[in-house]
C-alpha cells in the first residue's frame, strides 16, 4: 500500500497527520506485528520532515501501538490474552453506551446504519475494509449518541486494538454478527435501553468466543 503524501500545515497538525497515517498502516497490516518502524523511511513516504514523524511515533509508543527492543522501534501486536481482556472491557463500556443511546439516535443515522447492514447480505462481496467501516460506523455512532465523550474515546481506542489483533473478522461470524447488529439498532430505535444493552453484551460476547475458538479450537471458560 502506497502511503499518502501529506500536505504541509502547522507543526501540530503535521504531527497529528503523521500519527493518523502510521496508525492506519498498523490497522491495515501494512505495518504488522513485529515490523521495524523506520523514522526516516516513514518521513520520506509521507513527504514530511522527521520531526513531526518522530513526535507521532512517540505518541504511538506512549499508547502502546509501538514498543522498543533496545534502540529499535517495533509494531506492538495484540496477543490472545489481551484481546480477550479488551473484549471483556468493551462489553461493559459498549453496553452502557447502548443503554444511554436508546431513543436518542437521530432517525436519519439509524436509517443509514440499517441500510448498510441490509446491503451486507452477501459476505463474499464485502471487503474486510468495508466491513470494518460499517462496523465502526455502528459502534461509534452508538458511543457518540450516548453523550459521554470519554466513553466514546475509550471505545474507539479499544476497537483500534481489536482491529490490530488480526483475527477480529471470523468468517462464520459474518451473518450472525449482522443480525446481532440489527437487534441492537432495533432496541435503540425503540428506546429500550436495557434491551439495547443486553443485545450489545450478547454481540460482543459472541465475537469474543468466536475469536478464542478461531485461535485455539477450544471452548472459552
Amino acid at each position: 500500500m502506497k502511503a499518502t503524501v501529506l500536505t504541509p500545515a502547522n507543526d501540530q497538525s503535521l504531527t497529528q497527520n503523521a500519527f493518523d497515517a502510521v496508525l492506519q498502516m498498523i490497522q491495515l497490516g501494512t505495518l504488522a506485528n513485529g515490523d521495524v518502524v523506520n523514522e526516516r523511511r516513514l518521513a520520506e513516504q509521507l513527504g514530511l520532515s522527521r520531526t513531526p514523524v518522530r513526535e507521532a511515533l512517540g505518541r504511538l509508543e506512549g499508547r502502546h501501538y509501538l514498543r522498543r527492543s533496545g534502540r529499535t522501534l517495533l509494531v506492538n501486536g495484540v496477543e490472545l490474552s489481551e484481546i480477550l481482556e479488551i473484549m471483556s472491557v468493551r462489553c461493559l463500556l459498549e453496553a452502557d453506551a447502548a443503554r444511554n443511546a436508546a431513543g436518542k439516535m437521530p432517525p436519519a443515522r439509524l436509517a443509514i446504519i440499517r441500510q448498510q447492514l441490509m446491503e451486507m447480505d452477501q459476505p463474499e462481496q464485502v471487503t474486510a475494509t468495508r466491513h470494518w467501516q460499517i462496523d465502526d460506523f455502528l459502534h461509534l455512532s452508538i458511543a457518540e449518541t450516548s453523550g459521554n465523550k470519554l466513553l466514546l474515546r475509550l471505545i474507539d481506542e479499544l476497537r483500534t486494538r481489536t482491529r490490530m489483533f488480526g483475527k477480529e473478522t471470523v468468517p462464520a461470524r459474518f451473518e450472525p454478527g449482522r443480525h446481532e447488529h440489527l437487534a441492537i439498532i432495533d432496541a435503540i430505535e425503540a428506546g429500550d435501553g436495557e434491551r439495547a444493552a443486553q443485545a450489545m453484551i450478547s454481540h460482543i460476547e459472541a465475537a469474543r468466543l468466536a475469536i478464542f475458538q478461531s485461535v485455539t479450537g477450544g471452548a472459552l471458560r
